[in-house]
């Protein structure tokens, strides 16, 4: 019956038409979008996308757009449109170098570092490619012919084949051009037969190919009219992970065409390749995200090699750095290989509107490496990268101590080795608003000697006795103008109440932690910091009568125990005020259940992700949180955790990786990313 009745509106909508005969052989296409639950004649149950083409005279369009979108089974309709291919072919004399346009994009520094460890599959929706041509014909996949049903997707104009060489020609084989990325995939979807086609053969070939697995979709193509059912192929390519780069256009217009223009897509313009200005063709505008060399571009052409121009021919440039970048990290996803491409380009000078700038292919593999990660080679290196993240300079503070007024611009120097000293220090770099810096062995590396410079201190406090921090440490500092300070006690539970007695906290709560289980430390570190509530040390089965003092004279009324019977004993908590436990299966899921308990009574836009395997790179990480207002959230062998710990956070602004690749793998930190962003 459906079929019966999207029959009669046709029929039912055309006696209400007068045809100008003039115009009788006039034709326009109209694209029919059907809702996902309706199967029609020409739409298939594997066709997700349920797109139809009806072709009606062009004075019957609006009345047949109109009756058809009253039917409850269209989703929409809407009039068929032109797309053009964004090139031009020049006069100029055969070109035999790629070395000024790979230059302008360090490719060949970005070579040195780049170990594809997939191959991927780049979509060329395009005019077809030459499938025999030398230098494409090992890297093409099968494709799809849109313009003539059933042929080969053989190029007879030139076009697609120039981009295609510029994506993927096999490089290092002795034979024609290099291309960017090496051992690329190419699948020819062929939607031209000349310069020009209609928007509905270009959509069916977008969705063809994110249907057959492509990574990227390569479009040297648009129009600058806005389809509703173009944006949504763009939609579905992007939901399903794949990355669409597009032409800016060749107007030098103020404007970019679709789909470069929408949002998700990673608009490319072009700038002259000997200049780097704005190319004299090249349109420009807020939707243009990147520029590549557009001039003078030599690459593949039908049967040999030739010189194009245009936007087209930057689009596949960028494709392939894009491809490069994905082989480089095959988890990532189309959206963050865009913004990797966007956030290392470089800043071009110029009174036009060029997005993010120029693409460097070698700072956006370092991108890969390096995104929200503060990282060193060493535990000490890495508190030296936090530190210079979370601060420009000091400021000045007073500190009373020992009946003894001190003021001036304080940093904490702890053990990388006695991790129980090092994060009972954060309470107190909290409250002094500094970083701390580590020290391994009793060498005080010139890394923090130049860091303690940076930030100008003029006093340093050393946290833990002679064993963890010896006196050659203060010995290094005596070239400074340090005042020098220890705090210290002759365990570590000792050195964690010298510190919490040299804080004034102004609070009735406490955080109870084991001093031999650090994660559960490390998991508060953040919200001690934020919340000023000390960290308090126990024993499994016994508290120390100093911290049973000290929560006596400090009036503390309300415990938090972080951890389960494993770590801190039911005796314990029964003799602690108010005791609430805080407790998982593992570290892990404690770790979760403290976001879930302290993320709601203090939300925090900022993330700060540790191991809980390794702990020296994160030691340094609790003053960081406590200043951003942030949690550290313990990274474990799965990545289950990782969800579960964020979702407390509704308001994400950002996120920082602590530790290197060996603390939290390159997948995992940019799982991260995907779960920070979404």
């Amino acid at each position: 019956m459906k079929y019966l009745r999207l029959f009669m509106v046709l029929i039912l909508s055309a006696m209400f038409i007068q045809v100008n005969p003039a115009l009788a052989e006039k034709k326009v296409n109209i694209m029919i979008k059907y809702k996902q639950n309706v199967e029609t004649m020409a739409v298939t149950k594997e066709r997700k996308f349920k797109l139809d083409v009806l072709s009606v005279p062009i004075s019957e369009k609006d009345n047949w757009i109109r009756e058809l979108n009253k039917d409850p089974e269209i989703q929409y309709a809407e009039v068929d449109q032109p797309a053009f291919l964004l090139s031009s072919v020049t006069n100029d004399p055969f070109y035999d170098s790629q070395s000024l346009l790979f230059d302008r994009m360090n490719i060949s520094s970005a070579w040195e570092k780049y170990k594809p460890l997939d191959t991927i599959v780049v979509g060329v929706v395009d005019s077809g490619i030459d499938l025999n041509h030398p230098d494409l014909k090992e890297t093409i996949v099968e494709g799809k012919n849109f313009v003539q049903e059933g042929e080969a997707p053989i190029d007879h104009e030139g076009h697609g084949t120039h981009v295609a060489g510029l994506i993927g020609a096999i490089t290092n084989n002795s034979v024609g051009v290099s291309s960017i990325a090496k051992n690329v995939k190419l699948m020819p979807i062929k939607v031209f037969e000349d310069d020009t086609t209609s928007m509905s053969t270009v959509i069916k070939g977008i969705e063809y190919a994110v249907d057959q697995g492509v990574d990227i979709i390569n479009l040297s193509l648009g129009s600058y009219s806005n389809m509703k059912s173009l944006e949504d192929v763009i939609n579905y390519a992007s939901s399903k992970g794949v990355l669409v780069v597009g032409a800016s256009g060749n107007d030098d217009a103020e404007m970019v065409v679709y789909p470069a223009a929408y949002s998700s897509v990673l608009g490319v313009g072009s700038v002259d390749t000997s200049t780097l200005k704005k190319a004299e063709f090249s349109n420009f505008g807020r939707s243009v995200d990147v520029v590549a060399p557009g001039t003078d571009v030599f690459s593949t052409g039908i049967g040999g090699y030739t010189i194009m121009e245009g936007t087209s021919m930057s689009t596949g440039i960028v494709s392939s750095v894009a491809a490069m970048v994905k082989q480089q990290a095959p988890y990532l996803s189309g959206h963050q290989v865009k913004g990797i491409i966007e956030n290392t380009s470089d800043t071009i000078e110029t009174d036009y509107s060029l997005g993010e700038g120029l693409v460097n292919a070698y700072e956006a593999l370092d991108y890969i490496h390096t995104k929200n990660r503060l990282a060193g080679p060493t535990s000490v290196s890495t508190s030296v990268e936090i530190s210079q993240k979370g601060w420009e300079g000091l400021d000045e503070k007073e500190w009373f101590i020992d009946n003894q007024k001190l003021s001036g611009k304080f940093v904490v120097l702890a053990s990388g080795d006695t991790f129980a000293d090092s994060l009972a220090a954060s309470p107190l770099a909290s409250y002094l608003d500094c970083p701390i810096l580590l020290v391994k062995g009793s060498k005080v590396s010139e890394e923090v000697i130049e860091e303690i410079k940076r930030l100008g201190a003029d006093q340093v406090v050393i946290v833990g006795g002679e064993n963890a921090l010896s006196d050659d440490v203060e010995g290094a500092l005596y070239r400074l103008p340090l005042s020098i300070h220890r705090l210290f006690g002759d365990t570590r539970y000792e050195t964690n109440l010298a510190i919490n007695e040299a804080i004034p906290y102004h609070t009735n709560k406490a955080f109870i932690v084991s001093g031999e289980n650090y994660p559960d430390a490390l998991s508060v570190a953040g919200y001690s910091g934020a919340l000023n509530y000390p960290i308090l040390f126990v024993k499994k089965e016994s508290i120390s009568d100093s911290i049973k003092k000290y929560i006596h004279t400090n009036e503390v009324t309300k415990t938090y125990i972080v951890g389960g019977t494993a770590v801190i004993s039911r005796k314990v908590e029964n003799g602690l005020p108010s005791p609430y436990r805080i407790a998982g299966e593992d570290r892990y899921s404690t770790n979760k259940n403290i976001q879930q308990v302290f993320g709601k009574q203090y939300p925090s836009p900022y993330l700060y992700f540790a191991t809980g395997e390794n702990y020296p790179d994160a030691l340094t990480a609790g003053p960081l949180a406590g200043r951003l207002k942030g949690p550290v959230i313990l990274v474990g062998p799965s990545q289950s955790n990782i969800e579960e710990s964020t979702k407390w956070f509704e308001n994400k602004q950002g996120y920082f990786i602590l530790g290197g690749e060996d603390a939290i793998s390159l997948p995992k930190a940019w799982r991260i990313d995907d779960l920070n962003n979404e």
